[in-house]
């Protein structure tokens, strides 16, 4: 029997609208009396494709729950058996593995890093920085790594140069730039833009994506035995992944208005250059190869693993799976034949 798909945001949120002429090819993924759980971040301008992919895989007959995780990880969850799937940041997946659960990315809603540093004005380059402080979240927070490998690259030494001061997430940390209590941070490049949309005393020092290129951002993943287990629903979703990003390339206009219905608080001058962004630095691929990047992962393990974060040095062609991302392209998935 034919399930209703159903969306519960058990942390909060907002409404999905509907997909439009989702399933013109519909027959080719029958997921009546599939019931998945996949956890995301809020609703955000990065998570759009998550949210969207969603969207399809319930046209497609899923019994969709979609659980946002706004304390806890993706990794956490998938534990504690929260959720099925987790449409979160990479660096979750090489935790798991280092801590010997075995997770493993499938797709990928964004193929580039989302960060933005942005400083205040007088710190013009990150060697500027020498006697200042800087935002992040908090110990143990990916983006004080990052922050923390940036200023060692650039001759400075974290905690004696400069001073680190634990902000929270990332609007908070832009907050913290518009209020002069730290000089540079990182932050989402959306954050960043919506920054200078308002005309805050800031700048971008530039987007990491470009300063430590070649990185992995975020991942959808789960843990090998239930990936293994429902092989028809991991090749829907790579098929989801791939026609959303055909979507996103596709119209600057629909992404643009579809993140407005369903971002609260999003700015549209910012959504607009944020799109704009993405497409320079090719955040939505279609190709498989690009989009799900064994050596992404790879860069951001080794980064990892020298910043002292995992003490086990990973191999990533064992956890990033790009199979199901193959078998989706080979039907037609990342065309648009698939979404009408």
């Amino acid at each position: 029997m034919t399930m209703k798909a159903k969306f519960r945001t058990l942390a909060g949120g907002v409404a999905l609208i509907a997909m439009t002429g989702a399933g013109a090819a519909a027959q080719d993924f029958d997921l009546s009396g599939t019931e998945v759980t996949i956890g995301t971040a809020q609703a955000q301008v990065l998570n759009i494709g998550t949210l969207r992919m969603i969207e399809m895989l319930s046209e497609w007959g899923a019994d969709v729950t979609r659980v946002e995780l706004p304390t806890i990880s993706g990794l956490e969850a998938i534990i504690a058996d929260r959720v099925d799937v987790a449409s979160r940041s990479s660096d979750e997946i090489l935790i798991g593995q280092a801590r010997g659960v075995d997770v493993v990315a499938i797709g990928a809603p964004i193929s580039t890093m989302h960060y933005a540093i942005v400083s205040t004005p007088g710190v013009d380059e990150i060697a500027d920085l020498d006697g200042q402080a800087i935002g992040t979240s908090g110990p143990g927070g990916f983006n004080g790594m990052l922050f923390r490998y940036i200023l060692k690259e650039n001759g400075l030494t974290p905690e004696e140069d400069v001073a680190i001061v634990p902000v929270g997430g990332s609007s908070e940390r832009a907050a913290a730039i518009m209020a002069g209590q730290v000089q540079a941070t990182v932050v989402y490049i959306d954050n960043w833009l919506a920054l200078e949309a308002q005309g805050a005393n800031a700048q971008l020092l530039g987007y990491v994506a470009d300063i430590v290129p070649g990185l992995s951002s975020r991942a959808v993943f789960a843990e090998r035995e239930y990936i293994e287990a429902n092989g028809d629903l991991a090749t829907a979703i790579a098929c989801a992944n791939l026609e959303v990003n055909h979507w996103i390339n596709s119209s600057k206009d629909d992404f643009v208005a579809y993140t407005m219905d369903n971002v609260r608080g999003a700015n549209e001058e910012a959504v607009s250059k944020f799109y704009d962004v993405a497409m320079d630095i090719n955040m939505f691929p279609t190709s498989p190869a690009e989009l799900l990047d064994p050596s992404g992962y790879q860069r951001l393990a080794d980064l990892l693993y020298d910043g002292g974060e995992l003490e086990t040095q990973l191999d990533a062609s064992s956890f990033v799976d790009g199979s199901y991302l193959e078998e989706a392209a080979g039907m037609g998935c990342g065309t648009g034949q698939m979404s009408g």
